[in-house]
């Protein structure tokens, strides 16, 4: 009997040991050890907050970070698994924080937000009207700038959807909805300079 049936920890399983079979490629064990560490990653990226990254954004660097630690930790160490994924996890974490407060990623926060220029103000038929009109002129003007995936990402995104929702309506990951949109906002500040 396989030790890690559907990607469900074994209870008993020693984390060393889980981490032993995803360094040896076991794609089973890989998303055991996720399920058994994402409240850890969730409760780790909880208590950070930056200004232009979202909780998800957290907890997905997070989860990056024990990713690597799964295929960094060296087993019979000083430190067990959890210690070794949770100082990971932190200093990763911290980086980002640096990185943003170095704006590095200035130009990202920059951009025009969406939701400001793209969403109705209100339901007033003339607010209506005119947003229908400015949305209409976006997209001419947008037609042979974006991509096809950068359209989809971006009507999906007027019509109000989220990162998750987005990713599931058109089959990709949160953080390629997320890039999407960060180059549709690139074109977009580029068309309103």
């Amino acid at each position: 009997m396989n030790l890690i049936s559907a990607a469900r920890p074994d209870p008993g399983l020693a984390d060393e040991a889980l981490v032993c079979a995803v360094q040896r490629g076991d794609k089973k064990a890989l998303s055991a050890l996720i399920l058994r560490y994402r409240p850890l990653a969730e409760k780790t990226a909880a208590s950070y907050t930056g200004v232009s990254l979202e909780k998800d954004d957290f907890i997905q660097e997070a989860l990056l970070a024990l990713l690597s630690a799964a295929y960094t930790y060296t087993a019979g160490g000083k430190a067990s698994f959890r210690t070794y994924a949770s100082v990971c996890m932190q200093n990763r974490l911290r980086s980002v924080l640096r990185a943003e407060a170095a704006e590095k990623n200035a130009p990202l926060n920059t951009y025009i937000p969406l939701d400001e220029l793209l969403l109705p103000g209100g339901d007033d038929p003339e607010d209506r009207l005119i947003y229908e009109e400015e949305r209409q002129t976006l997209f001419r003007h947008f037609e042979c700038d974006l991509s096809s995936l950068e359209k989809q990402v971006l009507i999906c995104r007027i019509e109000g959807l989220g990162y998750s929702e987005i990713a599931k309506k058109l089959h990709i990951t949160e953080k390629s909805a997320d890039n999407a949109l960060q180059r549709v906002r690139g074109k977009l500040k580029k068309l309103y300079e």
